[in-house]
């Protein structure tokens, strides 16, 4: 058909446009990739600092641990060898002590035994005094004195007891006295000198510890609040470089798939999100450009159609006006041969027409001319009227036909013809593609809602096929199909009907077993339904 051919070969103009501009969208990124490669290193050296300052933050926080745990494991140990010193000290004083009991008791009691005794203990004080020297280094002056006063003790107390030997012990009590007493004092004085510093030093260095461990304190507070504010700092970085650009990319690109092309993708990086950003803006702008061409080649189109439409309409009504004069006898009685060849030419005639009105009602809903005229009706005589005008279509193929309409309806709301059209084109299909059994017309009510369903006993239709069969122009490639003829427009125009009242159209059906077409509306209809 010509109509076909001038459409086909006006339509035909577009994809060389759009081959056209989708190879130049291709070879873009070519160049663009090419001045990419040096901000690449950007966008990296963003996530490495990020990184780094990361691992600089661990190891600073692990550092300033370490440096806390030594200095509180060094002024542990210094308190403990303070300890030792005081044990020290102490041990000497108690040797002491007990080297003038000792002395006395050997006075009291001279006999061998006694002075072997406090000649033992002479001998452990200078054991004492060597655990002295070597755990208090940094008082070499004192212990020196005391090395002096202990070995002017020791020759006193050499002196008393050869005098107790040599059975003096008169004059051995007399040097305890004047000599012992003085150096044992002596002493005393000594190693309480050096208990007490080694006191004073232990209380400073607790004191230190303690001070130490409040710094401690302080700086790991210091670092974890850096920590945390170095880390607010980088984790904001990171959204407003990586993480946010990526998001508003993410929902631009949701608009994009949605088919909003009117809006442009802000990222302000420097970076290869920044180039990816006006990548997507860049495909966004050809695409707005082609989905306009697009827009405006279907525009043309619908309105071509239906001026063809029209055209076509006038002398096809003139030609289907005369044929049924001729049939009428109004030039005078036709013969029989006559009689069949305009029958012939008034069915086919009726059958272009009723294509050409399919064309014509999908273009002016295509181009959004078609309007609703919304009024209320009644649903039994919808349904009466469809079933009284293909009665006889299902009386030809001898094939039962029943509709099922619950009594007492009330009236609906809404476009009864286009309703009437949808329900005739799904009863008229059901009739054609059923070659035995019957067709059934149902309405049930659903809540607000008004359910009219077409059942058959046809072929059924597989479920794969399902999906495009309400689409325009499109048929079910098989045998039965092909033998039973159609544009393919007529699911297409119940669809587009039952959606501009704001309803829902499905199948079900399988293979071998029948279909039963349903499309859900409201029963009142009070504005129609936008189309998108």
């Amino acid at each position: 058909m010509n109509l076909e051919a001038d459409s086909t070969s006006f339509l035909g103009q577009r994809p060389l446009a759009a081959a056209t501009s989708l190879a130049t969208r291709d070879a873009a990124p070519v160049k663009g990739n090419l001045i990419g490669f040096k901000l690449r290193s950007s966008l990296r050296t963003k996530l490495l600092m990020a990184f780094l300052l990361i691992e600089v933050l661990l190891v600073s926080v692990g550092v300033i641990g370490l440096l806390s745990l030594r200095e509180a494991d060094q002024r542990a140990n210094q308190i403990v060898a303070l300890q030792h010193k005081i044990e020290a000290y102490r041990q000497m004083q108690h040797d002491t002590l007990r080297q003038l009991y000792g002395v006395s008791t050997a006075l009291e009691f001279p006999d061998e035994p006694t002075l072997a005794i406090a000649l033992r203990q002479i001998n452990q004080f200078g054991y004492d005094l060597d655990r002295v020297s070597f755990v208090a280094k940094d008082e070499v002056a004192l212990l020196n004195r005391v090395r002096e006063e202990y070995a002017r003790f020791i020759a006193v107390v050499s002196h008393i007891v050869d005098l107790i030997r040599n059975g003096r012990t008169a004059d051995a009590k007399r040097s305890e006295r004047a000599e012992l007493g003085p150096l044992a004092d002596t002493l005393e004085r000594l190693t309480n000198q050096l208990v007490n510093r080694a006191e004073a030093d232990m209380v400073a260095g607790i004191d230190t510890s303690r001070q130490t461990y409040a710094k401690s304190q302080i700086l790991v507070a210091a670092v974890a609040l850096a920590s945390l504010v170095l880390t607010l700092v980088l984790g904001h970085a990171i959204y407003r470089s990586v993480i946010n650009p990526v998001d508003i990319i993410h929902h631009g690109l949701n608009r994009l798939a949605a088919g909003d092309f009117s809006e442009r993708i802000e990222v302000p990086n420097h970076d290869e999100l920044g180039e990816l950003a006006a990548h997507v803006n860049s495909t966004c702008e050809e695409l707005q450009q082609l989905y306009r061409s697009l827009e405006e080649a279907s525009r043309h189109k619908s309105q071509f159609l239906a001026n063809m439409s029209h055209e076509l309409r006038t002398p096809l009504n003139a030609i289907l006006g005369f044929s049924e004069l001729l049939l009428d006898g109004i030039y005078g009685e036709p013969s029989e041969k006559m009689r069949s060849a305009v029958e012939r030419i008034q069915r086919n005639g009726r059958h272009l027409l009723g294509l050409i009105n399919d064309v014509l009602d999908l273009s002016k809903i295509e181009a959004g001319q078609l309007r609703l005229s919304l009024a209320d009706y009644s649903v039994e005589e919808l349904v009466k009227g469809v079933y009284t005008s293909v009665e006889s279509l299902a009386a030809e193929k001898n094939l039962g036909l029943s509709v099922a309409v619950p009594p007492g309806l009330p009236p609906a709301h809404g476009d009864e013809r286009r309703l009437a059209q949808a329900l005739f084109n799904l009863v008229g299909n059901a009739i054609k593609f059923t070659d035995a059994g019957e067709v059934r017309i149902e309405v049930e009510p659903t809540g607000k809602s008004l359910k009219f369903s077409v059942q058959d006993t046809g072929p059924g239709i597989d479920e794969t096929d399902q999906a495009k069969i309400f689409q325009e122009f499109q048929q079910l490639d098989n045998s039965i199909t092909k033998a039973k003829g159609g544009a393919g427009l007529g699911l297409a125009i119940v669809k587009r009907i039952v959606e501009m009242h704001g309803g829902r159209i499905w199948i079900d059906s399988r293979l071998g077993h029948g279909a039963t077409f349903s499309f859900l509306v409201p029963a009142r209809l009070e504005q129609q339904a936008i189309q998108t």
